[in-house]
């Protein structure tokens, strides 16, 4: 394809990251700012009795001290059920439940007034097990249930009920050979984004309006959720994104300083800011959902899956947040990418004290990854199968249906994936020594771009000529590193036909953008690359328009003279930017918007719909460890990926994606784990809670599969998500390639793995 969609360009804004000069929230400064600081609960699970705040607000230094009894109008907020208190007055149900907040001349003052504020409170039962929270004599976590469906267990503590059904399952296991039926369990991760929760607020008493610098994912929707929390009109509050934002992996989906910010800066009258440290982001900001996974599959003996049963327990922690749907979707895409007739679902989602969950890169689709692929290793291993051909034996095709009853007619890289890094992987190595083991493990995945289920899905963006000729794309969409800006820029340039050094983006703000959605469920490149590319077609049609009237050529060539774009009539030629002044000047300027906005459905009491997703991606991994049978210690020495994007608009962002994604999927493996005991987590930092580091990574080899999409803008698909889903499971299987081992659950550290092969030594003894 011609143009600058499938090139390797620069991303538009890493020359401005290398030099330093992006502001992100922590940079903000505004004079005569107080610096806010919160006190959070003192325990996951009690009654409060009294807070007393009167020697916090003795203290010098110290502006304003407030509870929950200084706000009483301040409504419940959350992105889905509303069950989240502001500050909460006589209850809490996690550690990160706020009590009260301080706003002092500088950070030291209210770090000195937290400690004054004395709190009085009644220690109730700590629920951290899910299971326990779903037996009927539970306490209750939340005294009104909020729950979809009857059912037997405490309504206080299960917030949801999802069911799935497709075909007859029991006449599918009654016609296997073979029934194979396992219990994977995942666990709470940390986004561990680079940049902590931030931001700055300011009120204009004149116009009784709130400006809010604060970076999040979805920009729109949290302007909703806070004006309608503070009892505002939308229009009273601005949000804008700093210029650049530090990472999100889902969690800037939540609210965090975003109402008590604008909150604060109104009761002070003075501009305010609060940054939270690393510890308490890790305590009372959202983790990835833990699950447990009950899977039951019946195979006939020539490979086929004739029936899959699938239990889904997630644990939502003490809010809603998006668990309900993390939880549903994990049940959903329970069976992988095969092809099963009969399925069967059902998950719930439980209400505990631990830190609540949510949105983390996989939206569910990563935990249920993890117990799928290793359920389909566990029964090819049993049955004599090379992992890869049972997997082909199964797999989506052209015409295939979704486990939700999606026939797939566009765009399947299943086999494809599977072929391609099988092909570019070769053959495992040799071990380095004699007491180490190489393994092979392999996943395969899907991933449904956008929010699909009939949730309403929609992407707006603009385009205009400025009088400078240069080209402004408006669109709120959150790059939070992905790299999202570069790919609206060529795709822009390429309608336009034009250098992408020409095209400007304007900064999110939801005064002067409408809304993209969110960066989440891979969305952005088909949603608002689409938005894009229609509001770019559009405004090139009043190019057009406006260059026959005035140079006499309905078409003109378009080039680049000097920076300036170049209109070449008959006769004459004019710049863009003259045309475009003329044309504002007649009351026509050359602007234009795109919307795009597919539709999607489904029905909730069976989990089935005809176009549940418009599109899906698919991902193959091929994964080479090294495990030290005598320290327990897992080495990853090779990653081969077979994304299949549909058209890589970049290429060069499409392999880092699969980088980034892959040592994520990694870390998730081997070492992450947000440990909590009795509703308190016992590794709140980064000394404890471990991640991968350069050395832990290795080479990640990308082959890039390019099926080509009907939906996606010039056939393009996202990557963001699917790029990390494929590496856990291919992990833990390579592990049991490598030493025998059949580990059901993460991360498999090296005290796991080693106990296993201790394990498995004995039995062999005794054997």
């Amino acid at each position: 394809m011609k143009g600058y969609v499938g090139k390797r360009i620069n991303r538009v804004d890493a020359l401005d990251k290398v030099l330093g000069k992006p502001l992100y929230a922590t940079d903000l400064h505004m004079e005569g700012m107080l610096y806010l600081k919160v006190l959070h609960a003192p325990h996951p699970h009690a009654l409060i009795k009294k807070i007393d705040v009167s020697k916090a607000r003795e203290l010098p230094g110290v502006v304003k001290v407030i509870t929950a009894a200084d706000v009483p109008w301040l409504k419940t907020y959350g992105l889905i059920f509303k069950d989240q208190e502001v500050l909460v007055k006589e209850k809490t149900r996690y550690l990160g439940d706020r009590l009260a907040v301080v706003a002092a001349e500088d950070e030291k003052s209210a770090r000195q007034a937290l400690r004054l504020i004395e709190v009085e409170y009644e220690p109730l039962e700590v629920i951290s097990d899910p299971l326990r929270a779903m037996e009927p004599d539970a306490p209750k976590i939340h005294e009104s249930g909020q729950v979809q469906f009857e059912h037997p267990y405490n309504k206080g503590n299960v917030l949801a009920i999802d069911h799935l059904v497709k075909g007859d399952v029991e006449a599918g296991f009654a016609e296997a050979d073979y029934i194979f039926e396992n219990e994977f369990r995942t666990q709470h991760v940390d986004h561990v984004a680079m940049e902590l929760e931030a931001g700055m607020a300011v009120y204009d008493p004149d116009t009784d309006c709130y400006t809010l610098w604060a970076p999040c994912q979805w920009l729109h929707d949290i302007q909703t959720d806070v004006a309608r929390t503070l009892g505002i009109r939308m229009e009273q509050l601005k949000i804008i994104q700093p210029s650049a934002i530090g990472g999100a992996f889902g969690r800037r989906e939540d609210i965090s300083v975003h109402i008590i910010l604008p909150l604060m800066a109104k009761l002070t009258g003075r501009p305010v800011k609060w940054a939270m440290t690393r510890e308490e982001s890790m305590i009372i900001m959202t983790k990835r959902t833990p699950f447990i996974f009950r899977l039951k599959t019946g195979v006939k003996k020539d490979g086929t899956i004739t029936a899959w049963q699938s239990e889904v327990i997630g644990d939502s922690g003490a809010y809603a947040s998006t668990a309900g749907s993390i939880v549903h979707q994990a049940m959903y895409v329970s069976t992988g990418p095969y092809d099963v007739p009969n399925v069967k679902g059902i998950s719930y989602t439980v209400y505990t004290n631990n830190t609540y969950t949510g949105a983390m890169r996989g939206f569910g689709a990563t935990e249920a990854a993890f117990a799928y692929e290793r359920q389909m290793d566990c029964i090819a291993r049993d049955m004599g199968w090379d992992p890869a051909e049972f997997r082909l034996k199964n797999a989506f095709r052209i015409g295939s249906c979704t486990a939700n009853g999606q026939i797939l007619t566009t765009s399947v890289g299943t086999v494809d994936t599977i072929l391609t890094a099988r092909e570019h992987f070769g053959s495992k190595g040799v071990a380095s020594a004699p007491h180490k083991k190489r393994g092979m493990g392999m996943a395969t995945i899907m991933f449904g771009c956008g929010y699909g289920e009939g949730f309403p899905d929609h992407s707006i963006a603009g385009a205009k000529v400025t009088d400078e000729g240069r080209i402004l794309i408006t669109s709120a969409a959150a790059d939070v590193g992905q790299g999202v800006k570069t790919i609206m820029v060529q795709i822009a340039a390429n309608v336009l036909n034009i250098p992408p050094e020409c095209i400007d983006l304007a900064q999110s703000d939801t005064a002067t953008t409408k809304n993209a959605g969110s960066t989440s469920a891979t969305r952005q490149t088909i949603f608002s690359g689409n938005a894009v590319k229609i509001a770019a077609e559009n405004l090139l049609g009043k190019i057009f328009h406006r260059a026959n009237v005035e140079l006499g050529r309905a078409y003109p060539e378009l080039s680049v003279v000097d920076g300036d774009i170049i209109l070449h009539g008959t006769t004459r030629q004019m710049s863009l930017g003259e045309l475009a002044k003329i044309a504002r000047e007649k009351g026509e300027p050359l602007e234009a918007e795109g919307c795009y906005f597919p539709r999607t459905d489904i029905d909730y009491s069976t989990g089935q719909g005809d176009v549940v997703y418009v599109t899906y991606t698919f991902n193959t991994q091929f994964i080479e460890v090294e495990v030290d049978t005598e320290t327990g210690e897992v080495d990853v020495l090779r990653i081969v990926a077979a994304p299949d994007v549909g058209l890589a608009i970049n290429p060069a962002s499409v392999e880092g994606q699969s980088e980034g994604g892959a040592a994520m999927g990694l870390g998730m493996a081997l070492m992450e784990e947000q440990v909590f005991k009795e509703g308190v987590t016992v590794n709140p930092d980064l000394a404890t809670y471990l991640i991968p580091t350069s050395l832990d990574v290795p080479d990640v080899k990308t082959i890039i599969v390019e099926s080509g999409d009907a939906c996606g803008p010039f056939g393009a698909k996202g990557i963001g998500e699917p790029a990390m889903i494929p590496t856990a499971p291919a992990i833990l299987n390579a592990i049991e390639d490598a030493v025998g081992i059949r580990l059901y659950d993460m991360p498999a550290t090296p005290e796991k793995v080693l106990a296993a092969i201790k394990a498995k030594d004995r039995e062999v003894k005794h054997e």
